[in-house]
């Protein structure tokens, strides 16, 4: 069977919720938009385009990471497996498309904050952000496969 890889870069919309399988795995699932840009010649401005939808799903180790690291409003990179789930609702024969993440990130290029304002950035204001940011946000930690004792944050 093929699989289609995929990365998506967009907002999380749902605080991820965490629920376990009948085997006790814990499994962290999350709403995100990924929405496309381009310059719209005739305006002479960035423009927004289509909007993919996705449901992302993360088992075990990156769930708990998820769980600890994410929040909704999060700009985050996901890799992971494309799959599309068939359902019924009030009648009607509806898609969702799913992504069972294998990674994922913090988008730093959104994502900067600070300990002393989650909107701001140190030495900067939002309409004025510094050239590089004092701090980022920490992230979850998750233990390597390599080693029982190494350990890197998620997306490192």
């Amino acid at each position: 069977m093929y699989e289609t890889a995929v990365t998506l870069v967009g907002e999380v919309l749902s605080t991820p919720k965490s629920r376990e399988t009948r085997n006790g795995n814990r499994v962290a699932s999350f709403r995100m938009v990924s929405t496309a840009r381009r310059f719209d010649r005739t305006r002479q401005c960035w423009v927004d385009g289509d909007r993919v939808y996705a449901t992302i799903n993360c088992w075990k180790q990156l769930a708990e990471s998820v769980l600890y690291s994410l929040d909704k409003n999060d700009s985050v990179v996901v890799t992971g497996r494309l799959r599309t789930r068939e359902y019924e609702f009030e009648g009607q024969r509806r898609v969702t498309a799913e992504v069972e993440a294998g990674a994922i990130g913090l988008d730093v290029l959104c994502s900067v904050r600070t300990d002393s304002d989650e909107n701001t950035v140190e030495g900067g204001t939002e309409e004025e952000p510094p050239s590089q940011p004092s701090q980022l946000r920490p992230l979850g930690i998750v233990e390597s496969n390599t080693a029982a004792d190494t350990r890197h944050a998620i997306g490192a």
